[in-house]
């Protein structure tokens, strides 16, 4: 089993501070809903992240969005080879079932998540994504006992044929869910090895992708 873990994800709602700024009172508007209610994107609220702490790499749900849409529909977790969960800036644990299916239209990922933000969980009978509030990296890989890796461009240059092959049972990986910089949370003392893959920074949905076949052959 491959547990791979999307750490320090940039998927928020817009936090209190910039409610009122009128890029966010704008966009809300728009979509008929509350400023406190929709999710942080960039895209659109980037004169607003001018005012927040992190505001060159908040507001980035497009990466989970890709790289969820990769893993759920790969054929390790066809398989049943699979754990995927995303956690965020701001501590929330989302666990996803292998069965799934993430919109590939991003607009209806974006309502999807700002319904599991509300509601705690989606579809309320019968869930198969849910959220845990409040659940710090350190807790959440304290669960695993498996061998546990973070990715870094900063990481141990590593051959994944060559390395995946030698972990004796499961393995635990962890990839930063955000755009640029390092990882918030202390990855470094909470994994077994900090590595990294290319001399070059790479998207998380790269790492994702080179994990996900590389791991489906050197297991079989």
């Amino acid at each position: 089993m491959l547990t791979l873990v999307l750490a320090d994800a940039e998927l928020e709602l817009v936090p209190p501070p910039i409610l009122g700024h009128p890029a966010i009172r704008s966009a809300a508007k728009k979509r008929g809903k509350s400023p406190g209610s929709i999710l942080l994107d960039s895209s659109f609220h980037h004169a607003a992240l001018r005012k927040v702490p992190d505001g060159d790499r908040r507001g980035r749900p497009d990466i989970a969005h890709l790289v969820l849409v990769l893993c759920l529909d790969s054929l390790l977790n066809l398989e049943g080879r699979l754990r995927t969960i995303v956690h965020t800036r701001n501590d929330n644990v989302i666990q996803f079932a292998p069965e799934t299916r993430i919109p590939k239209n991003y607009t209806r990922f974006v309502g999807l998540m700002e319904d599991l933000f509300e509601k705690g969980q989606v579809p309320e009978e019968k869930p198969l994504i849910a959220m845990d509030r409040d659940n710090p990296l350190e807790r959440l890989l304290g669960k695993f006992p498996e061998e546990k890796w973070a990715f870094s461009e900063h990481g141990t240059s590593i051959n994944l044929l060559e390395e995946i092959p030698r972990v004796p049972g499961d393995l635990v990986v962890v990839i930063g869910g955000f755009p640029h910089g390092g990882f918030r949370s202390p990855v470094e003392t909470l994994c077994d090895r900090v590595v990294s893959l290319h001399r070059d920074p790479i998207k998380a949905w790269t790492v994702a992708s080179e994990l996900l076949t590389t791991y489906r052959h050197a297991k079989a």
